[in-house]
């Protein structure tokens, strides 16, 4: 498909509540003031590094409400300290003002409503004659963050994004090809998503305090779509290290925080069965797990709830999970949750959204059987019940594309596609650089894999990630290493998960230098500070090296690629030239004359 660029042109975008407010029913007006005595009290001494801030102003809101039943109820559980709203009826006064859960009334008809009880708040706003002005305060979480607020945030993983923040820069301009071209236009900035109703000012506020401080590229033209009232379908391809994984956390958990999560029928215990109305399916554990940890960002402090699901631990330990609580988003690998399907510990009838990561991998080889029980030979609403699917990856290739009508609406879905890409060659990693050694001895090699991290790696600028073939390779690379005084440890499908989730935790924060790996770390992990991806074996596929290099060089930094090649490697070597060809990468001589005599055997059978 021929990228290309589109500037959509901006649209202004009407809430719900701005098209059904009736004339002369409320109006809204907004003012900042510090109304809280507890926040007028000095501020306690600050260390001596630090400066010490005033607290930030709540925002008062003042509406007018002409008609009743306002349609709106207090808390009971703060029913004592005041009237703080908890539920707001649609298509009523209170939900056409634009009254939100959470807000508290500060007055009524001038009447200060400071100290006093819910009862009193409601006799008050029962009696007052209409039209009456509310005024209600916001709390601080409601507040969107400034630019200076962001760097008060200390957090391993924040700050990380923080530092790549000026990288962000380097994927800015990369082509947007867009179909068809009725999507929703793509937002500018958080804030501009709080105005479309895309989130509220809390999200934004957790989003910023995970160090995003804008949307990347995918970001901006996915979260729209996705969120979109219409409920798009999406076939979304953008490279390595891009964002998307946020891409469709966000606008798919945005949708349950702020339209509610339906009702399901839930009772704890030996029958309890998980009823999830979003479900990630991935294909490796590590990946579900960190799915599990991002998703965790946005619902951390509401009432909805998550769950990583994955082989490892035996059925039991995981039905026993499932029985504790509702579950409402799952993320899981597809043979852990047929096993607890078959188990009847889940029910995917309300399933509202489902989407799968790393999409080319999930709908290939043995996993293809797998998801399509899932999709299609299961529980889960067809398609066109409203059901929404999105499929995210890196490389998209024509055989996923081909089976896209029977996983995906023949109406509303969309297809995005971010970056530099040519049929059958990968996508583009120009800012990776890219090196490629002549290796014909397998024995040899570890002793030039020793001689090139010496030269190439500089522990300083961060770590790196080895990629073997074969699992035997991956543990004597790791003992090697560990002998020429190189902190390493390797990961691999067999260990036992225990072992697998401390190797993955320990590399992400920083224990050791090098992680040795099979493919099992190949997708779709964001670890932080990687340099340097070697791959002492080269893949089959193209599409593998693709996500290998992917390692490094995340949202837009700058990253060097090292690979071995030797006779074996043959079948690769057509399309790894035109890969390089694709990302101006040097091309060796020897990969030159491979190909083509690669090539010249191929046209003489």
């Amino acid at each position: 498909m021929a990228p290309r660029n589109r500037s959509p042109k901006r649209r202004r975008s009407r809430s719900r509540s701005d098209r059904r407010r009736r004339p002369n029913d409320s109006k809204i007006t907004r003012q900042r003031c510090s109304s809280s005595d507890e926040e007028k009290k000095a501020v306690p001494a600050a260390a001596p590094s630090t400066v010490a801030k005033p607290p930030k102003p709540r925002e008062v809101v003042t509406v007018t409400l002409a008609t009743r039943p306002f349609g709106m109820a207090p808390s009971k559980e703060a029913a004592a300290s005041g009237y703080m709203v908890e539920k707001v009826a649609e298509d009523k006064p209170a939900a056409q003002a634009g009254i939100e859960q959470g807000w508290t009334v500060k007055q009524v008809a001038g009447t200060d409503c400071q100290g006093m009880a819910s009862a009193a708040v409601q006799a008050l706003l029962k009696d007052a004659a209409l039209p009456v002005e509310v005024q209600f305060e916001k709390p601080e979480s409601e507040t969107l963050p400034s630019s200076e607020d962001e760097n008060d945030i200390l957090n391993v993983r924040a700050d990380q994004r923080r530092g790549n923040e000026a990288a962000l820069s380097n994927i800015d301009d990369l082509p947007v090809d867009r179909e068809p071209e009725d999507l929703p236009v793509p937002i500018c900035s958080w804030r501009e998503a709080v105005d479309r109703k895309l989130l509220n000012a809390s999200l934004v506020q957790k989003l910023h305090a995970a160090g995003l401080k804008r949307p990347t590229l995918i970001q901006r033209h996915a979260i729209p779509i996705i969120g979109h009232a219409d409920h798009w379908d999406l076939v979304a391809q953008a490279q390595t290290g891009s964002g998307k994984t946020f891409a469709f956390v966000i606008p798919t958990i945005a949708r349950l925080v702020l339209r509610g999560c339906p009702a399901r029928p839930f009772f704890p215990g030996p029958t309890a069965q998980a009823c999830p109305v979003v479900l990630v399916l991935s294909p490796t554990r590590e990946l579900a797990i960190q799915t599990c940890t991002e998703i965790e960002v946005l619902t951390k402090g509401t009432k909805l709830s998550q769950m990583s699901i994955y082989g490892g631990e035996t059925i039991k330990e995981t039905a026993k999970r499932v029985e504790a609580a509702p579950i409402d988003i799952v993320c899981a690998t597809p043979g852990r949750l047929i096993a607890l399907l078959d188990e009847t510990k889940l029910s995917l009838a309300y399933v509202q959204t489902v989407i799968l990561d790393e999409a080319d991998q999930m709908l290939e080889q043995r996993l293809e059987i797998m998801c399509a029980d899932i999709l299609v030979g299961r529980d889960m609403p067809a398609p066109n019940s409203g059901r929404q699917t999105l499929l995210f990856s890196a490389t998209i290739p024509q055989k996923i594309r081909d089976m896209c009508p029977q996983i995906l609406r023949t109406v509303r879905t969309g297809h995005l596609t971010i970056g530099h890409y040519a049929e059958d060659k990968g996508g583009s990693c120009e800012s990776i650089k890219q090196v490629l050694r002549w290796s014909p001895d397998d024995k040899q090699r570890i002793g030039e894999l020793i001689r090139d991290l010496r030269t190439y790696w500089d522990r300083k600028k961060g770590r790196v990630v080895i990629f073997s073939n074969m699992r035997i390779t991956a543990d004597s690379l790791a003992h090697q290493l560990q002998r020429e005084s190189m902190t390493c440890r390797h990961l691999h499908g067999k260990l036992d998960q225990e072992v697998r989730e401390k190797v993955f935790d320990g590399f992400r924060r920083g224990e050791f230098d090098i992680l040795v790996a099979t493919n099992v770390a190949s997708r779709g992990l964001d670890f932080p500070d990687v340099s340097l991806v070697v791959q002492f074996n080269l893949p089959e596929d193209i599409d593998v090296y693709t996500h290998r290099v992917g390692r490094t060089g995340r949202i837009g930094q700058v990253g060097l690629a090292l690979a071995y090649m030797g006779p074996k490697d043959k079948k690769i070597a057509t399309k790894l030239l035109e890969f390089l060809e694709l990302n101006k990468q040097e091309v060796p001589d020897f990969l030159r004359d491979l190909s083509l005599r690669v090539e010249t055997l191929r046209r003489g059978r």
